[in-house]
């Protein structure tokens, strides 16, 4: 009997966590593992389509060397929409064994702000949820966006 295929969803957002995550599942997964490596561009986020699709193009490049030598089926995806609904119904859709994701370790403040994508998925997940916690140091200066994200809040 053949062995079932491990399948792996891997939200990412473009973020030092999200290259965290491509990291680990470069060095912890191999042969025989579907990966899909999806980036979803919530509503207000979506603009300029040349300049997304270049971005897009950039970043999967990126993880795609990172991911060459795991062993991995690799898929790129892009999907539009609210992200925790739009990873959920991709972890539905594509039979996932099992979510990925970076916790984003963003302050208290921005998670009360903008809410908490993976807190989401977790709690709705048909699959187990592997959240990685980004390896740095957090300070009190955490608690305060800075320059750029004040300006994204405020945008």
């Amino acid at each position: 009997m053949k062995p079932q295929e491990k399948r792996i969803l891997a939200p990412v957002d473009f973020s030092a966590d999200s290259l965290h995550t491509i990291r680990y599942l470069a060095e912890h997964h191999s042969t025989g593992t579907r990966l899909t490596v999806l980036h979803v561009v919530p509503d207000e986020m979506q603009g300029d389509e040349d300049t997304m699709l270049r971005e897009h193009l950039l970043m999967f490049s990126q993880y795609s060397g990172i991911l060459a030598d795991s062993g991995c089926d690799v898929r790129f995806a892009v999907a539009y929409g609210h992200p925790a609904k739009m990873i959920l119904e991709n972890a539905r859709n594509g039979g996932a064994g099992m979510i990925v994701l970076g916790s984003h370790g963003s302050s208290r403040l921005l998670r009360l702000l903008v809410g908490s994508t993976t807190e989401s998925v977790m709690r709705h997940s048909p699959c187990p949820v592997l959240v990685l916690k980004t390896p740095e140091l957090e300070t009190e200066e955490d608690d305060c966006p800075d320059e750029e994200t004040r300006a994204t809040i405020n945008a």
